[in-house]
């Protein structure tokens, strides 16, 4: 099945090995769990090809497709890619967006698709070889029912309505789900705009990437060097 180190690797390109140590499962990245027909059509013909028929569905709006062996992973890798589709979404980066489908639900407050896919083009692709302290997780909900749950995340962003009218973005810091979960704690001022979410998210991850230690998550950071340190 090859090195431990090889296996590793693999992980870090979002190949994950399954119980047994036989096989392999494809952490296929979604744009904020949108896909198209044909890339939905492609993806099944190569869960069938080259697995065993199965798709699996993350809590991240990624799909998995399981029970490939090693010997297949360039050849599903390219046919993937033929439709525009990656494996990935792993290691100590910034992983892949996840979001509601706040643009067309009636509670929705904000455009989730397009600020979503603006942050997975900026942030998930463009800072794709950038290594962080550890991976770092967004989240975006288009109005407070939370239904993604995007104060869990590392950054949460929720559409809000500004004072004296109009519609804007609460941003919340530091949240984490597992064994240990809490909620981020709130930026005390709104953000009115995408451009200016983006430019925030920036600073937080340039900010984490320079103070974070090793293996250190973003709430734990928070935590050793203060809130206060990221309204600076």
């Amino acid at each position: 099945m090859g090195t431990m180190e090889e296996i590793k690797a693999l992980k870090g390109r979002g190949w994950l090995l399954n119980k047994g140590g036989e096989t392999f499962s494809a952490r296929v990245v979604t744009v904020n769990g949108k896909m198209t027909t044909e890339q939905m059509q492609a993806l099944a013909a190569a869960a069938q090809k080259f697995g065993r028929g199965e798709l699996t569905l993350t809590s991240r709006m990624s799909v998995e497709v399981p029970s490939i062996p090693a010997s297949m992973i360039e050849a599903f890798d390219a046919a993937l890619a033929a439709v525009g589709l990656s494996v990935g979404g792993t290691g100590p980066r910034v992983r892949p967006v996840v979001a509601c489908k706040g643009t067309l639900c009636p509670h929705g407050l904000i455009d989730t698709f397009s600020l979503a896919e603006k942050i997975h083009r900026r942030f998930y692709e463009g800072w794709h070889d950038v290594t962080l302290p550890a991976k770092f997780k967004i989240g975006v909900g288009g109005c407070p029912n939370n239904c993604v749950k995007p104060t869990l995340n590392d950054i949460g962003i929720v559409g809000a309505v500004l004072p004296g009218g109009g519609r804007g973005y609460r941003i919340f810091l530091g949240g984490h789900w597992g064994r240990t979960g809490a909620a981020g704690r709130e930026v005390p001022s709104l953000l009115p705009d995408e451009e200016s979410v983006l430019a925030f998210i920036e600073k937080v991850l340039s900010f984490y990437k320079d103070n974070g230690l090793p293996g250190e998550r973003f709430c734990k950071m928070l935590d050793r060097l203060g809130f206060e340190q990221m309204l600076l």
